[in-house]
């Protein structure tokens, strides 16, 4: 039976944890809207999550959550897909426009590009 929990261990949480993401980025996703990092750790590790959301872009702490609230269930239904990476969701301006269907379905569209990466990545390097 598959688990769709988003435990602890699932999460980025430390700065250095960040800072991996950043300093090695394999795969870089964005739309207008929000911008996707990922770091490969090419093992069977389950698949963790960071947020990124600054107040220059959502200024409502509502906002703020709402967007954190649905990148995290939207991430919650794809973990098995993504695991073995490190992500980090970073919010863009644009995301004060979308409502939460719509900024669902681009977070659920993004998580597919990242799965096409990854898999481009990995072929370039057995090429």
């Amino acid at each position: 039976m598959t688990h769709y929990a988003f435990r602890p261990h699932q999460r980025l949480l430390t700065s250095h944890d960040f800072k991996c993401v950043f300093d090695h980025v394999d795969i870089k996703v964005g739309t207008a809207e929000l911008l996707v990092l990922a770091f490969d750790n090419q093992n069977d590790t389950p698949a963790r999550l960071g947020l990124v959301v600054a107040k220059k872009n959502l200024k409502r702490a509502v906002d703020r959550n709402r967007f954190k609230r649905i990148v995290r269930e939207s991430f919650r239904n794809h973990q098995h897909q993504l695991e073995g990476l490190d992500i980090v969701v970073l919010s863009r301006r644009g995301a004060k426009q979308l409502d939460a269907s719509a900024l669902r379905n681009m977070v659920d569209q993004t998580w597919q590009r990242v799965l096409r990466k990854r898999t481009a990545n990995k072929q370039k390097k057995t090429a």
